[in-house]
């Protein structure tokens, strides 16, 4: 089973995003309406490990801040335990990023003195989480 279901999921940014997104569709290039994310789909299986690569500027950060919803997809559907993240009211997405996803941002968000995985699991230090019980 897939711990993580991300499917059709689109951002596309200016003022009318759906008009940027057929456009994108259809093949054209519109003006205004840059697509950071364009029919996005995969899964990740529970323990699995999946990898988000590109050059700079071409639209991983933004995928992953819509995966939580930090950024507002345009359409698509991102599933987490079964619970559509699409659709989850503010109490819940508190909860999910509290407890079941988060972001380590790029190198000007880092702590320079915490080496990587002393900065990944920074959000488990300051929940309180003992440092034996992170890996399990």
């Amino acid at each position: 089973m897939a711990k993580l279901i991300v499917r059709n999921l689109w951002k596309v940014f200016g003022a009318k995003p759906e008009k940027g997104m057929a456009a994108v569709i259809a093949g054209q290039e519109l003006v205004g309406h840059p697509a950071a994310v364009a029919d996005v789909s995969f899964e990740v299986a529970s323990g699995g490990t999946f990898v988000i690569m590109g050059l700079s500027g071409s639209g991983k950060s933004t995928l992953v801040r819509c995966l939580s919803r930090q950024t507002q997809a345009t359409s698509g559907e991102v599933w987490l335990d079964e619970a559509n993240v699409i659709a989850m009211d503010d109490r819940a997405l508190r909860e999910l990023r509290r407890h079941k996803m988060s972001m380590v941002f790029q190198n000007f968000g880092l702590l320079p003195h915490r080496t990587v995985l002393d900065n990944v699991g920074f959000g488990l230090e300051v929940r309180g989480v003992n440092r034996s019980a992170k890996g399990k």
